[in-house]
Order: C-alpha cells, then structure tokens, then sequence
C-alpha cells in the first residue's frame, strides 16, 4: 500500500509538471530510487547502462479524427536488451477527460488493448505511462563513517507516451449552396460551397445521377435546357457526411441565331413571291387570251 502510494503522487506529480505535447513515440526514463530497510542508509542511484521502457502507442493515432464515442487504446511496451538488471514492469493509462479526477488506470504489463468509451466529443489526449523496477540486495555500505552489513534498494524507471486525438461525430453543415431556384439563361451554372468545417471531399449529384467529385467550388457546364436538380453531399475528417437541401432550377437558353438560318428564310420568301408572281403572270394572259 505505502509503494502504491508513493507511485500515484510520483504520477500527479509528473502530470501537474509536464506540458502537453502530442507525440506517438517517446522514450523519456526518470529514476526514482528508494531504500526499503530498517536502516536508511541514502538514495542509491540505478545501475549504469539501466534504459527506459519504451511504449508505442498504435491505436488511437496521432492527430486522427474519429466519428465515435468509443475508442481503442492499443499499445507495445518493449524493455531495452542493454539492461543489466531484470525488470518489472507496470503499464498505466490517463485520459485527459479524467484528467482533473487525476485517475491512473493500470492495464496490461507489455502489450494489448483496451476499450475507451463514452469519450467526449471534441480535442482529447490519452498518457501511456510504463514504470520498470526492480530490488537490489547490497551488503558492505558504509555511510558517515557508520558501516552497514544488509539493505534492499528499489528501483524505478518510468517512461511516458502522449497521443492527442479528436471525437467528432457531427456530421458538417453545409451553410449556402451558389445555385438557387430560378430559371439560367446560360448552360454553364455556378457551383460554390460553404461548409462549416473543414473537409476532406466533397461530392454532388446532378438531377439524381452518380456522385460526382469536385476538388472545391466547381461549375455544371453543358446543361440542357429543362427542369434540373442538384444535392451537394460534405464528408469530414472523422467521416461524418453532411447533406445539403436539394436545389431545383431551370436552364433556358433561346436557340443560336445564324446567317444560315437567316439565308434559309429569304430563300424560303423568294420562292413563295416567284410562286405568287408567276401565279399572276399566268392570270392576265390567261385574261387577254379570253
């Protein structure tokens, strides 16, 4: 109980002191030697060559976004094979959604993984912490002149690994769509987007077809004239997808007016006077012959 407890305030300690900063792999080690023994004969330091643990976190990932409340923590702690001594180690974990509760939960020694659930939505960060000791028994100390036959000395050496991630399971919200509901003299319409949040694709669907792509603000070219209808869709990073409301429009463009068309039309006139004049021709001699 009394070395349970003299760990926990070693930890607070180490969280009050330390600055957050988001890293997936650290190899961090501090020595906190204590003498267990009716005679206190003075801190003995760690063995030369004695290394750190190291922990790698796999899961959750550095910087990544996740669309659920529940998280795996997957991790590896490996002891370093220069070690002259043999270590135990202890695996611990502290969530910062807990963190002023300044709670250390203890899970598997080396490697493995646990469930987190009911993480809050938002920025989190999750402490790894592997504390390898071990006890030595030292006979022939002398101290202030005092000689000492017998004593156990502990060791401690503890590493600690930070990862920050985020909880978002809100899907983004598409806030102004550049096409509205009225009827485009031109086949080439404008498509602008607005999101509230940054994403990581954006996709369309243009009178209830196949999703289309689009790097950013884009244009629907080639439309024909008629009634159209066209649904923006935003995904973020986490892969929440938003949907916008369906705007319905029109496209009405008059047809081409061409100098072939026009030829066309006095050809057309030119035929119908000859017809007319040749008609009246054909009466007044038809008349005079009478």
């Amino acid at each position: 109980m009394e070395k349970r407890t003299r760990l926990t305030a070693a930890f607070v300690s180490v969280l009050l002191l330390s600055t957050i900063v988001a890293t997936q792999f650290v190899n961090l080690g501090q020595a906190n030697p204590y003498i267990r023994d009716r005679k206190k004969v003075g801190v003995i330091p760690p063995p030369d060559g004695t290394l750190p643990p190291t922990i790698l976190i796999l899961s959750p990932q550095n910087n990544s976004a996740y669309a659920s409340n529940n998280v795996s923590l997957i991790f590896n702690v490996s002891m370093p094979k220069s070690n002259k001594i043999s270590l135990y180690v202890s695996t611990y974990y502290v969530p910062s959604w807990q963190h002023k509760a300044n709670k250390l939960v203890k899970i598997s020694a080396y490697s493995g993984s646990t469930n987190l659930t009911d993480v809050p939505e938002g920025p989190r960060w999750l402490e790894v912490y592997a504390v390898a000791s071990a006890f030595a028994y030292e006979t022939g100390y002398k101290l202030d002149g005092v000689y000492y036959t017998t004593y156990y000395v502990a060791y401690e050496i503890t590493s600690y690994s930070i990862v920050k991630f985020t909880i978002d399971n809100t899907p983004p919200i598409i806030s102004a769509l550049s096409v509205e509901n009225k009827t485009y003299g031109t086949a080439d319409v404008p498509l602008n987007v607005i999101v509230n949040e940054p994403v990581s694709q954006v996709t369309y669907s243009l009178d209830g077809q196949r999703n289309v792509t689009t790097a950013g603000n884009t244009t629907l070219t080639e439309l024909s004239n008629g009634k159209h209808n066209v649904t923006v869709y935003a995904t973020d990073e986490a892969g929440n997808t938003g949907t916008s409301e369906a705007r319905y429009f029109s496209v009405d463009v008059p047809e081409p007016f061409s100098t072939a068309s026009v030829a066309a039309s006095v050809a057309s006139v030119a035929i119908v006077v000859s017809a007319i004049t040749s008609y009246f021709v054909k009466t007044r001699k038809k008349a005079k012959t009478s």
